[in-house]
């Protein structure tokens, strides 16, 4: 069994946990592989891979970059030849036009002069002479302005400095030598011709007078802008115009917090009164009437004695009647009551007591009178909370403008310091040239010379060079972009082809372990003649060398039982993801293999669908497993066949195809079966279809020691295998490694000399 660097077995129980492995462990574990999963490994892994697919698909690469070699090749040689031609005029620094005007002993500014040299003013006049005779040449052609001209061409005439040098080099391309050199020869003439006729550099007097008028100037200016911010600051009231910005927009924040608060206090207030109002039934001039009243020793005595007297009334009335002595005696002492009452009343209140509402004069107790005094408080609050949310309304009003209006203030006072201060350099700078004026000395002026005549580059037998196109440089560049290409189309290969090219990718695909490896052999592909097939007896015959395709089975079984020594592998069920993936080649070769290696081997044709091993062990299919499961009458043992390759080997083949097949798997007796083949011989293969889409496999894995996965090189795809996997997993069934079989690297396998 073949493990990685760095890989260790581990095993899964019942219950789905991970334990260690130790020298036995129960055969109904899944056992696991675990690959490296650090994120170097993982990295290498997929470098290695995009690799080998490259190896792969080389032919495609190759072709892919020879293509694009010999498309690049014949597009240079279909492109017109482009030439070009330069001349260098040499501007000395110090004794220019351009810098007596600016006054400075800096070095020229050679950006400002390329930029003159290419101004359409000095150019257009030599442009007349050249369309003389090639009407095609104008401004936009010679600086890349045409239709159908990209940003990327190069211009057809270029000016530029030359670095560390006084040098101006100007080039020409065009595809006629002839037009190049005339061109070339007109720049130069109309050139050297400006240069010529520019006014000799004014002199130092000059300079002094004309910086004498611009400094008044430059002064008065400043104090005017300075004059501009001293009144914006003083109009607006303020020193700096962030803080001030500031200032108002957290005293508008404040306001309107102001008011949210007023404003909540408000509608509790006259939640509050409302409340209280409805429990009195009095509005609040009402209420402080009542209150009155209340506050009147008197008025409350007369108002007491009354009440004691109606009380009496009340009772007497129950024993006498009215004219009774009784009930008269309280009458009158009601009715010399009442008119003292009313006068009291009308004391206090100070109007008549038929405009008061009858509530006012009923008997306050200390609670009424609590929630008249809340009551009138309430109103007051609410009076007090109106007039304030008035002026805070008013305040927003008048806030909410200035702020909105004081970032154009600001902007403006801005922009004044910037213009002050871009007045102010230049102030400065004029004063220092002024000061530097009054001992320098008029420099001499020099016209621009040409150093270099106008000419295109010839080779030394006289022939003139090419700029374009470049053929080697379009040879590398097709080279490369074919490499890219090939490389990208084997990539994109290699998805469309999602197979595993070898054991390798088997064993970082699938986190089980690799029990053996199968070579790609003919053998395979050999069927035994029938049973019934005459013997032929060979002369000096003598037993042939073990295959490597024999010996890898051999060393497959002996994986399999070392999986657990002191408890070996009885049964196990050999299974693959799809068809044609050699499940039942594998089945039948391992069925040899432990039979050669002495153990008592019984192989079962389990796929009930797609019988095969009746073809590949040459042995009759009349009666088989299907009759086995479907008749009680019928002898199990006489179902089983002897195989004519080995006395160990015994067959089961599948028998007749029933209608049903996963019913029959999965019934009872199929499970008594299955435990007696365990108990009678050492070694039990099931055969079964392929995992995905169909439960076979799965049901018999369940009552056996596990399942071997049979993966085909170059053939099961690895979406299949990730399905298959996902089901094994949903299943629970004890998985004991897989083979990798149709293996084509004959470096894995020991040979006979």
């Amino acid at each position: 069994m073949k493990t990685g660097k760095f890989s260790q077995l581990s095993v899964l129980n019942s219950d789905g946990q991970q334990v260690p492995l130790t020298p036995t462990y129960p055969l109904n574990s899944t056992v696991i592989y675990h690959s490296p999963t650090s994120g170097g490994e993982t990295k290498k892994s997929k470098i290695g891979q995009f690799f080998k697919a490259i190896n792969r698909r080389s032919l495609l690469v190759v072709g892919a970059t020879t293509l694009a070699v010999t498309g690049a090749y014949l597009w240079t040689n279909y492109q017109t030849p482009k030439y070009k031609g330069s001349f260098q005029l040499f501007i000395d620094s110090e004794k220019t036009l351009a810098e007596n005007r600016l006054g400075s002993e800096e070095d020229l500014d050679y950006a400002s002069q390329v930029k003159l040299l290419q101004s359409p003013k000095l150019l257009t006049p030599i442009l007349e002479k050249i369309q003389a005779r090639y009407p095609e040449v104008n401004y936009s052609s010679l600086f890349n302005q045409t239709t159908g001209q990209t940003q990327f061409e190069p211009n057809q005439l270029t000016i530029q400095p030359i670095d560390g040098t006084k040098i101006i080099e100007v080039e020409y391309r065009d595809t006629e030598p002839q037009k190049i050199q005339f061109v070339l020869d007109e720049i130069v003439e109309g050139y050297l011709n400006y240069n010529l006729q520019q006014k000799q550099p004014d002199t130092i007097a000059e300079k002094r007078q004309w910086i004498n008028s611009q400094i008044p100037s430059l002064n008065e200016k400043v104090k005017g802008i300075q004059q501009q911010l001293v009144n914006l600051q003083q109009q607006h009231t303020f020193i700096n115009p962030e803080t001030k910005n500031q200032q108002l927009v957290d005293r508008l924040n404040q306001l309107q917090t102001e008011k949210l608060n007023t404003e909540a206090q408000l509608s509790q207030e006259q939640s509050q009164y409302q409340a209280l109002q409805q429990q009195l039934g009095l509005t609040p001039e009402q209420a402080l009437k009542a209150s009155a009243l209340s506050q009147s020793p008197r008025y409350q005595s007369l108002l007491e004695k009354l009440l004691a007297v109606e009380t009496e009334i009340a009772l007497e009335s129950s024993r006498f009647k009215e004219k009774a002595p009784q009930i008269q005696v309280l009458l009158d002492q009601r009715n010399l009551i009442l008119p003292l009452l009313q006068e009291e009343a009308e004391q206090i209140v100070g109007q008549d007591l038929a405009t008061v509402a009858p509530e006012i004069l009923n008997y306050q107790d200390s609670v009424r009178l609590d929630l008249i005094r809340q009551l009138v408080t309430s109103a007051n609050t609410i009076q007090m909370l109106e007039v304030r949310n008035q002026v805070l309304n008013t305040a927003i009003q008048d806030v909410t403008p200035q702020v909105q209006a004081f970032p154009a203030v600001a902007s403006q006072f801005n922009t004044l310091q910037q213009e002050l201060k871009e007045n102010k350099t230049r102030l400065q700078q004029l004063t220092e040239q002024q000061e530097s004026l009054q001992f320098q000395k008029p420099p001499e002026f020099q016209p621009w010379e040409l150093i270099a005549e106008p000419m295109i580059p010839r080779n030394k037998q006289g022939e003139l060079i090419a700029f374009s196109p470049n053929m080697p440089l379009n040879l590398a560049l097709g080279g490369l972009a074919g490499l890219a290409l090939g490389i990208g189309a084997a990539q994109v290969a290699e998805r469309l082809n999602n197979v595993f090219h070898d054991s390798r990718e088997v064993t970082d695909e699938l986190p089980v372990p690799l029990l053996g490896i199968i070579p790609a052999s003919d053998e395979a592909l050999l069927l035994p003649l029938p049973a019934s097939a005459p013997a032929i007896t060979l002369v000096k015959a003598r037993k042939a060398p073990c295959t490597p395709f024999e010996e890898a089975f051999r060393s497959l079984n002996t994986n399999l039982q070392l999986l657990n020594p002191d408890s070996p592998v009885r049964s196990c069920v050999v299974s693959s993801a799809t068809p044609a993936d050699g499940k039942s080649t594998v089945a039948f070769n391992l069925a040899k293999g432990a039979a050669a290696m002495g153990q008592k081997v019984l192989l079962i044709d389990a796929d009930l669908r797609n019988p095969k091993l009746h073809k590949m062990t040459g042995l009759p299919n009349e009666i088989g497993l299907s009759q086995a499961l479907t008749q009680e009458d019928l002898d199990i043992y006489e179902t089983i066949l002897v195989s004519p390759f080995d006395d160990n080997l015994f067959v089961l083949t599948a028998g007749a195809i029933p209608p049903d097949p996963t019913r029959l798997l999965s019934s009872k007796k199929m499970k008594e079966l299955m435990a007696e083949f365990e108990q009678t011989f050492d070694l039990v293969l099931y055969d079964t279809p392929p995992l995905i889409g169909l439960a076979d496999a799965n049901l018999l894995a369940a009552n056996t020691n596990g399942l071997m996965m049979v993966v085909g090189v170059e053939k099961t795809e690895r979406r299949a295998v990730e399905f298959a996997w996902r089901e094994i997993q949903m299943a629970g069934v004890p998985v004991l490694g897989m083979v990798a079989n149709g293996d084509k690297q004959p470096s894995h396998y020991y040979a006979y000399s």
